[in-house]
C-alpha cells in the first residue's frame, strides 16, 4: 500500500503538466488527503495481550487482556485447557497461523465475563481462577473496515507455590 504513493504522486505531477494549473485544486486536495490513505487501508491487529504470547505466570490468574493497534470487535473468545502430557512449547508447535485451534484433547475453559459491546482497542476478559496447566485463547474480531481476523494466545500456569 505504502509504494501507491510515490507512483501517486508522480501520476499528480505528469498530470498537472498536461492539463496545467487548472488542475490545481485537485492536486490540493489529493495532496491533502494522500497520507490519510495509509490509515484507511490498514488493517487492525492485536498489539499485545496480558498474559503474552508463550509467557508462563503464576496460578491465580483470573484475567486476560487483548491490546489492538485499532478499534476492533470481539466476536468471540475462547479459552481452553491442553492436555496434562503437552507442555508449552509442544502446544505452540501444534498451532497453525491464527485459527481455531484443532488439538485433541483441549478443556474449554468458562469465560465470567461478557464480551465488550461496540468497537474497543482494549479488552480485559474475566474466568475462574486457572489451576497450573498449559492453556490457549483464541479470539475473533471484526474491524471498522469489515476485516475479519482471529488469533491465538498460547500461554502457561505454574503451580502455587507452597
Amino acid at each position: 500500500m505504502i509504494a501507491l504513493k510515490p507512483l501517486i504522486a508522480s501520476l499528480l505531477m505528469k498530470a498537472l503538466l498536461m492539463i496545467g494549473l487548472a488542475a490545481l485544486p485537485l492536486a490540493v486536495t489529493l495532496s491533502l488527503t494522500l497520507p490519510l490513505a495509509d490509515t484507511a487501508l490498514a488493517h487492525s491487529k492485536m498489539s499485545g495481550s496480558t498474559p503474552d504470547k508463550g509467557e508462563t505466570v503464576a496460578a491465580g490468574l483470573d484475567q486476560f487482556e487483548l491490546r489492538f493497534d485499532r478499534k476492533v470487535r470481539l466476536t468471540r473468545v475462547d479459552l481452553s485447557r491442553a492436555p496434562e502430557d503437552l507442555d508449552l512449547d509442544a502446544l505452540t508447535a501444534q498451532l497453525t497461523g491464527d485459527a481455531q485451534p484443532e488439538i485433541e484433547g483441549l478443556q474449554a475453559q468458562a469465560l465470567t465475563s461478557k464480551l465488550p459491546k461496540g468497537f474497543v482497542d482494549e479488552a480485559s476478559l474475566s474466568f475462574e481462577s486457572l489451576p497450573a496447566g498449559v492453556y490457549v485463547l483464541h479470539w475473533i474480531a471484526i474491524a471498522q473496515d469489515g476485516h475479519v481476523m482471529s488469533g491465538t494466545v498460547p500461554f502457561g500456569v505454574t503451580a502455587a507455590a507452597d
